[in-house]
């Protein structure tokens, strides 16, 4: 019987595009929200310590309890916020995290820009490059507003162009990127727009999560 995999992210939204990377692999995948919108996870985010590993302790038990049998945070900054390696410890389930792909980006590049939901994730992305291959310069920016874009379905060339990311890829490149990371997982949404407008090579981490969990 093939495993089901829940999926915990920020909003409904990224947590459905978490679900429907994994359906498309062949996956069974469910999805387990820890918000409702992109500004509420922000603010779930800014709660204590104990408060937010208590919220994703609780979902990830309910999932659990629904024969969940691995886990996918599909959210950056969530992943920055909760240890989610000690959650896995603790409840004996295998969890896979944006985080661990881009350590392994670390050792294949010396300078990557990032585009981030916040700074949390974006503070979050850099430990994770820089803990795994300490020479790796992180280059980055935090760019909410575009996470409350995507959640509106707003055309994504639109987007594109209304926060000069053509101009601010050109930027990350002068200053020494050699491929710039989509560090938010509402951030594939623009994907294809984005490399017809930039020269950067794009990397997205759901790819090697998903080579992690299946």
């Amino acid at each position: 019987m093939a495993k089901k995999i829940g999926v915990i992210a920020g909003s409904p939204v990224d947590t459905q595009m978490g679900v429907d990377v994994l359906a498309g692999r062949g996956a069974q995948a469910f999805a387990y929200p820890a918000a409702y919108a992109a500004r509420e996870q922000t603010e779930f985010q800014m709660q204590s310590e104990q408060v937010r590993t208590e919220k994703i302790r609780s979902i990830m038990k309910q999932a659990l309890a629904d024969g969940m049998d691995d886990f996918m945070i599909y959210c950056n900054s969530l992943s920055s916020t909760v240890d989610m390696p000690a959650l896995s410890a603790e409840l004996g389930v295998k969890v896979v995290t944006p985080l661990m792909a881009y350590a392994r980006y670390a050792g294949e590049y010396g300078c990557l820009a990032v585009i981030a939901g916040n700074n949390q994730g974006l503070a979050g992305i850099e430990r994770a490059i820089m803990g795994a291959n300490i020479k790796c310069t992180v280059i980055g920016a935090s760019l909410l507003p575009m996470v409350v874009e995507v959640e509106e379905k707003t055309e994504p060339m639109a987007i594109v162009e209304k926060f000069a990311l053509p101009s601010l890829a050109d930027f990350f490149e002068h200053a020494g990127a050699e491929a710039l990371i989509l560090g938010c997982t509402h951030f594939p949404y623009i994907r294809q727009a984005l490399e017809q407008t930039i020269r950067l090579p794009i990397l997205d981490p759901a790819d090697r999560m998903c080579e992690m969990l299946l």
